[in-house]
């Protein structure tokens, strides 16, 4: 299932911002010509209240071995790298409910989200299933209040063994729910896509990379803000800021399959 196929060197970005989510800006964002999209006044500022209040009630937890800690309510198939197909979907099941019971507070992000992808693409949008061990979990409850490394998100590289390394493309949309209003936590997405050469910056016993590997490259800064969802392409070098008080989002990969099909995984 491995899908590393070179991204074009030459390839550079038309514009440092982020465009409105239609057709053309989607496949200008696969094709690597614009560093993110946006959907703006996704959700309203209560209903993002709604759900961080149902979510604090539930509690978070942190990332196993991870540095800076990043808190979340679900689960990823970051924390099962490796062989261990079976124990994340186990997992999964009893997350489903749990989220379930969250969004019942207010809305599924999960669902608006790939019901506005439908409606702006044609294409078919579902939450991705193993035939062999079932559906994935979709719509992580995250908080990066410490910031992060310099790092990619890309299963063909990470996840080689697990179905959704068929993907061709791999990207994140992150809903902002919760958000200090002085210092958010900033996001840096870099015209700069990884490839398997990389692999030799990578810091040893962590998921990040040196810092070399985006000299010289383009940098787009996110600036969230509360009730937008942004999308960005996550084999692209990106790290965020640390934020100067909470900060919450509904987050998963999007990826595109060979057929066409969107589907949504964390």
């Amino acid at each position: 299932m491995r899908n590393l196929s070179p991204v074009a060197r030459d390839s550079s970005w038309d514009v440092l911002a982020a465009q409105e989510l239609d057709r053309d800006s989607w496949q200008r964002l696969l094709r690597h010509e614009i560093p993110a999209v946006v959907i703006r006044g996704f959700a309203t500022p209560e209903e993002c209240n709604r759900l961080v209040e149902r979510a604090q009630v539930i509690g978070f937890q942190s990332y196993e071995k991870v540095v800076p800690p990043i808190d979340r309510i679900g689960v990823t198939v970051f924390e099962h790298n490796g062989s261990d197909v079976s124990g994340y979907f186990e997992k999964a099941k009893g997350f489903q409910a749990l989220q379930g019971e969250i969004f019942a507070q207010s809305f599924s992000p999960v669902e608006r989200l790939m019901s506005r992808l439908r409606q702006a693409l044609g294409v078919p949008v579902q939450v991705a299933a193993d035939p062999k061990h079932g559906t994935y979990c979709a719509g992580l409850i995250r908080r990066i209040e410490n910031g992060t490394l310099l790092h990619i998100d890309f299963a063909p590289a990470e996840q080689p063994e697990w179905w959704v390394a068929q993907v061709q493309s791999q990207l994140a949309w992150n809903l902002y729910l919760e958000l200090d209003p002085v210092s958010p936590g900033k996001t840096y997405v870099y015209d700069r896509a990884w490839t398997s050469a990389d692999e030799t910056l990578k810091v040893p016993g962590t998921y990040g990379y040196q810092r070399s590997v985006v000299e010289g490259a383009k940098k787009y800064t996110l600036k969230p803000t509360k009730g937008d969802v942004y999308i960005f392409n996550t084999r692209n070098f990106h790290e965020v800021d640390p934020s100067g008080g909470r900060r919450t989002t509904v987050t998963s990969a999007i990826g595109t399959l060979p057929d066409g099909r969107i589907v949504l995984w964390s």
